[in-house]
């Protein structure tokens, strides 16, 4: 008999612990706690001028034309590429070592932009930012992109991968139009996507570092 009532009095105790386990809170995050923690990337260009740079980012150019182009089309590009090369030389810089630093530094932006905050993923948050739909239900929106400003991807270049997170929604939600601002809460993982976005002259494809599995979506509000 004791042992019945000892046992009762332990469910009694036990039961509430697990009924009462604290609810997850979503986190409130904002663009910038998508970027991991990394030492400032050093401007390898710093000795030139506007001018040289701009010569610089035209011969870079010009050089990754030729990769693709015929010999037809990049003979005017090659006089310039001439030009600048000499212009540049006069001023005793060593063009090649140049074009070779602005590819490393160009390769080393892109491998930032798509690095991820590890600590965020699998977290329940709430972010805001700007709805760009990619799907519809109905009514309403299924899939989006998650952008930081208006204009990104149509009007203006997209973002960088890790500055763009691709959601899914739960439940369809009615945008009122492109750029709603909004809150949304929901799982956030490290998931990259590629999403095909239709524009008016055709498509673009967006690549994004964040995947947003939403649950809530509300209007944003100061």
């Amino acid at each position: 008999m004791m042992k019945l009532v000892q046992l009762a009095f332990l469910t009694v105790i036990l039961f509430p612990a697990f009924a009462t386990k604290a609810v997850e809170n979503p986190r409130e995050i904002n663009w910038e706690s998508l970027l991991p923690k990394m030492m400032q990337l050093k401007n390898p260009f710093e000795s030139l001028n506007t001018g040289q740079l701009v010569d610089l980012e035209t011969i870079v150019g010009i050089t990754k034309l030729k990769q693709n182009a015929n010999s037809a089309e990049i003979k005017e590009a090659l006089d310039v590429e001439i030009t600048l090369r000499r212009k540049m030389e006069k001023r005793g810089l060593d063009v090649d070592t140049l074009i070779q630093e602005y590819l490393n530094h160009e390769a080393e932006i892109i491998r930032r932009n798509r690095l991820t905050n590890k600590e965020l993923d699998g977290q329940l948050v709430r972010m805001p930012g700007y709805a760009l739909p990619l799907e519809h239900k109905g009514l309403g929106v299924t899939d989006l992109l998650l952008v930081p400003y208006v204009g990104a991807c149509i009007h203006v270049p997209p973002p960088p991968p890790n500055q763009i997170i691709y959601v899914t929604l739960t439940d369809p939600y009615k945008l009122r139009g492109l750029y709603e601002p909004v809150w949304i809460t929901g799982r956030l993982l490290i998931e990259p996507a590629n999403k095909s976005l239709f524009l008016v002259d055709g498509s673009a494809d967006i690549p994004t570092s964040y995947t947003l599995k939403g649950v809530k979506v509300e209007r944003y509000e100061e």
